[in-house]
């Protein structure tokens, strides 16, 4: 994942496909608790972890859905390198062992050790502008940003045309160009990864 442009992320994995799919499609990167944990911390940490760490009732949704694949508990190591970019290794604990996050901690130099070098390959054979192309489109104009700050600072589309001298339906679709841009669903998802990539 990289940080700092405005591009889905590049996800290998073994879990079920039609979960992926449904993950992709959906942008729940943006909402993950344990993605928006991982972004924040250096160590490895157990979903429990990340969870309790966020706001409550934050990725209830999320984990109620993944539940349905057999994800509901795991461990997430993570590595931020001089790129920009984010690379994390989750391991899910599928059989719902009891010493799962022992075995975890037990072993975590090792894990740990197995991303870098995973990050490390894909790094010698790609540049992160082949791995994660920017948009040409994804640039916000100067009324799209100016649209966004007023957005993040809790502004209704009303006080917002007021503001800017235009009318609501133009800020609406200002608005739906940044949720375009931002290759996200809705303006809380754009508002969200906005903050979260420092944009604003």
């Amino acid at each position: 994942m990289h940080k700092g442009r405005q591009v889905k992320p590049l996800i290998f994995s073994s879990y079920p496909r039609r979960w992926l799919d449904i993950y992709k499609a959906s942008n729940y990167h943006l909402i993950d608790p344990v993605i928006n944990h991982g972004l924040k911390s250096i160590a490895p940490f157990s979903w429990r972890e990340a969870l309790e760490s966020g706001k409550p009732g934050q990725g209830d949704k999320l984990f109620a859905l993944s539940e349905k694949y057999r994800i509901s508990t795991g461990f997430t190591f993570n590595l931020h390198d001089s790129n920009g970019l984010f690379a994390a290794l989750s391991i899910c604990n599928t059989e719902l062992r009891a010493d799962f996050d022992q075995v975890m901690t037990r072993h975590t130099a090792e894990i740990q050790m197995a991303l870098i070098q995973f990050h490390n390959s894909l790094m010698d054979r790609f540049t992160p502008n082949e791995l994660f192309p920017e948009k040409d489109d994804a640039s916000l104009s100067n009324r799209e940003m100016g649209v966004l700050q007023w957005v993040v600072k809790g502004k209704t589309y009303g006080e917002i045309a007021a503001i800017h001298a235009i009318s609501v339906r133009t800020v609406k679709f200002h608005m739906s160009n940044i949720v375009h841009k931002l290759q996200v669903c809705n303006a809380k998802q754009a508002v969200y990864k906005a903050v979260s990539m420092g944009m604003v």
